[in-house]
């Protein structure tokens, strides 16, 4: 019997000292402004999740950066906004079917979604681009990064960043995880343009030197209903693409042959499509000359040839 209660005596010390030293604990805690009471608002399983997230990010922050919400979110992705549209553009072009502009909000993380991010595969399978080589995304302050299909996977990321969209991915160097993205570039399997008896395709072609031109110029006047003077202004715009002149020397040639996808036939001297680019459009990819009109633009180009 004595060797009995002497069990159950130190086993009731035991728990008596664990409880005393959890109440000093969360007595401590709560003089310290721990939120104990969040036991009463949150699951026991659903703190253990937090708070296995807060160790993971402790590899890369220090513990005095978890005062505020901005740790996570300046550098991860920003607030979300459920059906508040942001109309930033980013260019999304190259080997896509309908190469233009997307709406920061077309894109992502300012809807309603869970994790706050879109997976960039998805953002391309919506898109209509499933088979490709690479993906380059451009950034606000010049940089990009090019990455190829096999090593772009589901953890390759688009998050909301302050006024834009940042990329990340848990499973590319940290290095790559660009902000303030303005571009979208891709490169697909088919190479269906000839240049010079060498195949390629538009998002090749835009990752080689490339030129922005301006188009469109257009003076425009208006009279003003409150003093009825007539003010003047200039509108023009800005496309960019590959510029011919950095395809081929333009010296020792007297014509090149531009063919278009019905077959038909363009010949022009090498001086006049010395500024010419060729920019992905909904047309096909377009040979643009800067201060002309677009009549005069030859869309869906196959083939150029220099000619001597």
């Amino acid at each position: 019997m004595r060797k009995k209660t002497k069990k159950i005596l130190l086993w009731v010390g035991i728990v008596l000292t664990a409880g005393v030293l959890v109440c000093a604990g969360l007595l401590l805690g709560w003089r310290k402004g721990l939120p104990v009471h969040l036991v009463n608002h949150y699951s026991l399983d659903a703190l253990k999740e937090e708070a296995l997230i807060m160790d993971d990010c402790a590899e890369c922050h220090s513990g005095e950066d978890f005062h505020s919400c901005s740790t996570c979110h300046d550098e991860h992705g920003a607030v979300e906004f459920a059906d508040l549209p942001f109309l930033n553009l980013i260019s999304f072009t190259g080997d896509v079917p309908h190469p233009g502009y997307l709406e920061i909000n077309q894109i992502t993380p300012y809807r309603d979604q869970p994790n706050t991010h879109v997976k960039l595969l998805d953002l391309l399978a919506d898109q209509g681009v499933e088979d490709f080589e690479s993906v380059t995304l451009t950034a606000r302050d010049g940089g990009f990064v090019t990455i190829t299909r096999e090593n772009i996977t589901d953890q390759a990321l688009l998050l909301p960043f302050t006024d834009g969209i940042r990329f990340a991915a848990e499973d590319l160097h940290v290095s790559t995880w660009v902000k303030g993205i303005t571009g979208i570039i891709v490169v697909g399997q088919e190479q269906d343009v000839i240049i010079n008896g060498v195949s390629t395709s538009p998002g090749r072609l835009l990752l080689g030197p490339t030129r922005q031109v301006i188009v469109d110029t257009a003076r425009v006047m208006f009279a003003s209903g409150n003093d009825g003077e007539m003010r003047e202004a200039e509108t023009a715009a800005r496309v960019w693409g590959a510029a011919l002149s950095d395809l081929a020397p333009v010296d020792g040639y007297s014509e090149v042959l531009v063919r278009d996808g019905e077959d038909e036939e363009y010949r022009y001297d090498p001086e006049r499509v010395r500024l010419a680019v060729l920019v992905p459009q909904d047309d096909g990819l377009t040979l643009v000359f800067p201060g002309e009109s677009r009549a005069g633009w030859v869309r869906d180009v196959v083939e150029l040839v220099w000619e001597k």
